[in-house]
């Protein structure tokens, strides 16, 4: 039956696995006098060398301390219970502190508890929740609670179960302790365990914040030291995001990078003021005066909604430069406008003499919508063209810078002809270099695509005779191959008056053909 006892203690007191090892609770060189009990519920005791030093039923190790020894930590771990409240000297039986009188319990957080009771009232130096190392003072030695005399009693517990610290025959195989003695009154080493977190020297890194480092260096007693400062962080994290306003109306935003650090702000965008729809005034000519308001890069803007093209043909100021058709634009538009024109042909003479007048014509396509009725449109002479013209003036122009008028109706797709003649002053300057430019009475100058025309009169010596025939000047696609002949600027026996219109009716004759 005694044997049997101590196999069912041997069997439960086996550890699962080893956990720390423990140190004598004390520095003085005492050893045990009464041992933990493998006997079980059976009379009598069995020490852990299945011998008898231990009484029946004692379910840890005492060590015979005199009142006021310093205990120590058995091993490293936290506090978790205390109790100070007993007086220093009990007696058996005594209930005070759970029975254990003074005591500290400390969890070696591995599944081992070590239990420290007996100790003298008012010395305990440490509180729950406070970790302690190896060898740390806990308190003094008494003999309170259920006690007979100063004493240590050392419980230990692994997994919630108390078990001898001992390895023997009657207990397990493996010692608690990390040099247990010689039996039957082992004094236990007080040396701590050395436990090597890592090699005396060697430095760990590690990230830490906003991409920063810090370091730890392992101490001479194989322990890591504590971390340095977190140093080279970036000022911001990984995917923070930031967002500001901008200019009256937007917002721009950055997204910190993988390397902990801002970008540039991304643009500044904003929504358009009532969905984009109000109407403003740009300030620009033409059709792109009309804008609305908008939000153009975080900023109020007045934004136009048509874009300046080139010029066209159509009464229109398409480029947006304040005057419409502007530079004698070629292409039409669709439609085009009332009043148009293009060049098709003129014929004048090449040279002249002084004191003579010569007669030239002109013939214009009517490219707008309107009729050109007879009267209503004339050649001018533009202001800027006057100087040096108007001295070739002939008595019959109709205006001071008027020599010529239509004379009959010119439908949409007809052409229409103007004669003009001028009048060589006696001591001319120079070379006439005219312009003749179509002007209507309602819509005023004609802009495009090209109702005008520019034309050079040499002036010859008197002794000089003239070039045979008029100059011609045709456009290359109109299909009018044009015949020259004599001008009224050469001197003949026909009356002056007769030779002018002489060839302008041939001229007209040519062009309805």
């Amino acid at each position: 039956m005694r044997a049997l006892a101590i196999l069912l203690t041997l069997l439960i007191s086996v550890p699962a696995a080893q956990g720390a090892k423990l140190r004598r609770p004390f520095s003085a060189s005492i050893g045990v006098n009464y041992g933990f009990d493998h006997n079980g519920s059976a009379s009598g005791c069995v020490d852990y060398g299945c011998g008898g030093v231990c009484y029946n039923t004692h379910t840890g190790t005492d060590f015979p301390l005199s009142l006021g020894t310093g205990v120590l930590a058995s091993a490293a771990g936290r506090v978790t219970a205390t109790y100070n409240g007993c007086a220093n000297y009990g007696y058996y039986g005594n209930t005070c502190g759970g029975s254990c009188g003074n005591y500290v319990k400390v969890d070696h957080l591995d599944g081992t508890v070590s239990l420290f009771c007996h100790m003298q009232l008012d010395s305990i130096a440490v509180g729950v929740g406070q970790n302690v190392s190896c060898g740390q003072y806990l308190g003094n030695s008494a003999s309170s609670g259920s006690s007979t005399g100063p004493h240590l009693h050392l419980g230990f517990r692994v997994n919630g179960t108390s078990i001898d610290p001992f390895a023997g025959g009657c207990s397990q195989s493996t010692s608690w302790w990390v040099g247990q003695g010689s039996y039957p009154h082992p004094i236990p080493s007080a040396t701590c365990e050395t436990t090597c977190e890592c090699s005396p020297g060697q430095v760990e890194n590690q990230g830490c914040g906003n991409c920063g480092s810090r370091s730890r260096t392992c101490g001479s007693n194989c322990y890591w030291g504590g971390w340095s400062g977190c140093s080279g962080e970036g000022p911001c994290s990984p995917g923070q995001t930031q967002t500001q306003a901008c200019c009256d109306c937007g917002s721009q935003s950055r997204t910190c990078t993988g390397s902990c650090q801002w970008p540039d702000w991304g643009s500044c965008w904003g929504p358009d003021p009532d969905g984009g729809q109000a109407v403003c005034e740009t300030g620009e000519p033409g059709p792109c005066a009309e804008g609305r308001r908008r939000c153009a890069d975080g900023c109020l803007a007045c934004v136009r909604i048509y874009e300046p093209r080139p010029e066209r043909c159509d009464l229109i100021d398409d480029d947006c430069t304040g005057v419409a058709d502007d530079g004698y634009p070629q292409e039409m538009g669709d439609p085009p406008p009332p009043w148009s024109a293009r060049l098709i042909d003129t014929g004048v003479p090449q040279a002249t003499s002084p004191g003579e007048r010569f007669t030239g014509w002109v013939a214009f396509e009517n490219t707008g919508t309107e009729t050109w009725t007879a009267g209503s449109l004339w050649l001018e002479i533009p202001r800027d063209h006057l100087e040096g013209s108007v001295d070739w003036l002939d008595d019959s122009w109709y205006a001071f810078s008027i020599p010529s008028l239509l004379l009959t109706d010119v439908p949409p797709g007809s052409r229409g002809l103007f004669e003009f003649t001028f009048h060589t002053p006696d001591n001319p300057a120079g070379s006439l270099d005219a312009r003749l430019q179509l002007v209507s009475g309602i819509a005023g100058w004609l802009r495009c695509p090209s109702p005008n025309v520019d034309f050079s009169v040499l002036v010859l010596p008197a002794s000089q005779p003239l070039p045979e025939g008029p100059r011609t000047s045709t456009v290359a696609d109109d299909g009018c191959a044009c015949r020259t002949g004599r001008t009224g600027g050469t001197t003949f026996l026909w009356p002056p008056i007769l030779l002018p219109l002489a060839w302008i009716g041939w001229r007209r004759r040519r062009l309805r053909s």
